[in-house]
């Protein structure tokens, strides 16, 4: 049965898949991430070999979204270069060093990313009460997340009015103790 799949695939949704490619391309902003998959019989690997499925997504104000997953062998950048061939505008992503290799593009970092790496430098043993910079610099991803899921609701240009209206302050101050603390 998957090489009814595969073949279906290869037959007939190629098509598809390239129209949609055509689309994603013609947005202005493309949201990127790439997972480890593992694949239990691929040619010329080990079973427990890590394979890489690549994710582009049109931003969620889109009217019609365009979702694509890319699977490739590794998780060499030259494969976004790739895939987003043409693309100019605005690329979110995790910080991935590979999207670096990405020319003539706005790179966007992503908050929960960031977040999380906040998290991960958290100590679990704490031995002061007052705030690690970790702390610190997670309760700025959440003041802006508790202001995003208030703003869901709104049109596009409605939630970036009050972006520049609730958020801008919050942005501001954490910038500036991001310089305060980096020097």
């Amino acid at each position: 049965m998957a090489n009814w799949i595969i073949r279906c695939a290869e037959d007939y949704l190629k098509l598809v898949a390239e129209y949609l490619r055509k689309e994603l391309l013609a947005r202005d902003i493309i949201h990127c991430d790439e997972t480890p998959v593992q694949v239990l019989k691929e040619d010329g690997k080990k079973p427990q070999t890590k394979s890489y499925m690549w994710f582009y997504r049109t931003g969620i104000d889109d009217k019609n979204p365009v979702v694509l997953y890319d699977y490739q062998p590794s998780r060499n950048g030259d494969h976004a270069v790739t895939f987003l061939k043409d693309f100019k505008g605005y690329v979110h992503s995790d910080g991935y060093s590979s999207y670096i290799k990405l020319t003539g593009i706005i790179r966007c970092g992503c908050w929960a990313h960031l977040r999380r790496k906040f998290i991960e430098a958290i100590s679990q043993k704490k031995s002061t009460e007052s705030l690690t910079n970790a702390e610190i610099g997670r309760n700025y991803c959440d003041q802006l997340f508790m202001i995003e899921r208030d703003l869901k609701d709104l049109s596009p240009e409605e939630r970036r009015i009050k972006r520049l209206e609730l958020e801008k302050t919050v942005l501001e101050a954490y910038w500036c103790w991001l310089e305060i603390w980096m020097y």
